[in-house]
């Protein structure tokens, strides 16, 4: 409190002490120089303790302050010495224009305090405001994410399912003579679309993991090459022999561990599994932005309508990433940057034949 300049929850002795004895010992300090200096110089020097007790003490005691400091001044610094006589009209105006300039003082470090504990009151509820208007959008857009979850999901496991359900009826349909190879190629069918159904699932996971550390989401200094083979472990017999080329311009970063890892995880798998070798990772730390860009060229335009870009930019649909679970990632990749403050966001360059997909947040991110 005492930053804003709002008294201090002084005791009484304490205020007694401030107020009463310390001018007191003001005016003991002056006392050798009474022959050279005049009463305005000792006024003026009384003053400013008079300002400070109004500052940080109270008015009432300030205005306690400057009559004990008047009637000192009198006292100590105005002849005949030790007593209350005056002899001098001069030195009546000057014991009025310090009382009410020691009055005015109290009473206008009162009105400051005032209007600081009213602006500090301000402050306190916009920034409870802001705080839950952004947790509100925060909830709202989580609860869009976890609906395009849920129509990618519907979406991409449609066809999975199609395909173990088609390929189990003909293996259990008695009246269907399969040769070997026949019943091989359905029971690789089924294997096949089965490990589609297992990743869409981890994927699941993954985003319903990002949800539930809205709360507790931890930000702290890690080192991006632990970071970087964390995802690429999370995704190992994906990435484990496919070449990477790294690019950082720094070596750590503040962020949530956990959660960057599996979004970076998300962009990789993807990269590889849409694009052709070498992968591209670059990080970089620009106008007060972590970016970290994942891209490599295309093997062909494959998107997905689920999938969040920024504005005006489209892509061709395309039937390879109806079951490529894109949707899901993007979500994920949106939802951990949602919760650093920061963006995903994703295009085409160089003619539509390089991928380019970044995660941009804060250096200075704080807790949602």
């Amino acid at each position: 409190m005492r930053k804003f300049g709002f008294a201090k929850p002084y005791s009484l002795l304490q205020r007694l002490i401030l107020a009463v004895l310390v001018p007191l010992l003001i005016a003991l300090c002056l006392l050798p120089a009474r022959n050279m200096a005049t009463t305005t110089d000792v006024a003026m020097l009384q003053l400013l303790w008079v300002t400070w007790v109004a500052q940080y003490v109270g008015q009432r005691w300030a205005i306690m302050c400057t009559l004990v400091s008047v009637v000192l001044l009198n006292l100590v610094f105005v002849e005949p010495y030790y007593t209350l006589l005056v002899h001098q009209g001069d030195y009546l105006v000057t014991f009025l224009v310090m009382l009410l300039l020691g009055i005015f003082i109290a009473r206008l470090s009162g009105r400051l305090r005032i209007e600081l504990a009213r602006t500090k009151k301000n402050l306190r509820q916009r920034q409870r405001l802001i705080g839950q208007a952004r947790q509100a959008k925060m909830r709202a857009e989580l609860e869009h994410n976890r609906a395009m979850m849920l129509r990618s999901l519907s979406h991409d496991l449609r066809t999975p399912l199609a395909t173990i359900m088609g390929a189990s009826s003909m293996l259990a349909d008695p009246e269907l003579a399969l040769t070997p190879e026949q019943i091989r190629q359905q029971a690789q069918n089924i294997y096949s679309q089965s490990h589609l159904l297992s990743q869409h699932f981890d994927k699941v996971m993954e985003l319903s993991r990002v949800q539930q550390m809205q709360r507790s989401v931890s930000l702290a200094t890690h080192t991006l090459s632990d970071i970087v083979a964390a995802a690429i472990a999370r995704r190992g017999l994906l990435l484990s022999d496919y070449p990477c080329v790294m690019q950082f311009s720094d070596t750590h970063c503040v962020a949530d561990a956990t959660l960057l890892e599996i979004a970076l995880a998300n962009l990789l798998e993807n990269a590889v599994k849409y694009g052709v070798p070498p992968l591209s990772l670059e990080f970089t730390v620009a106008e007060g932005y972590y970016h970290l860009t994942v891209s490599n060229a295309l093997v062909s335009m494959i998107s997905s309508p689920t999938v969040v870009l920024p504005p005006n930019h489209t892509y061709r649909s395309s039937p390879v990433q109806r079951d490529s679970s894109s949707g899901l990632g993007t979500a994920i990749c949106n939802a951990v940057m949602q919760l650093h403050q920061g963006r995903f966001s994703a295009q085409h360059a160089a003619n539509d034949t390089l991928f380019v997909a970044t995660l941009s947040w804060p250096q200075h991110a704080t807790h949602i």
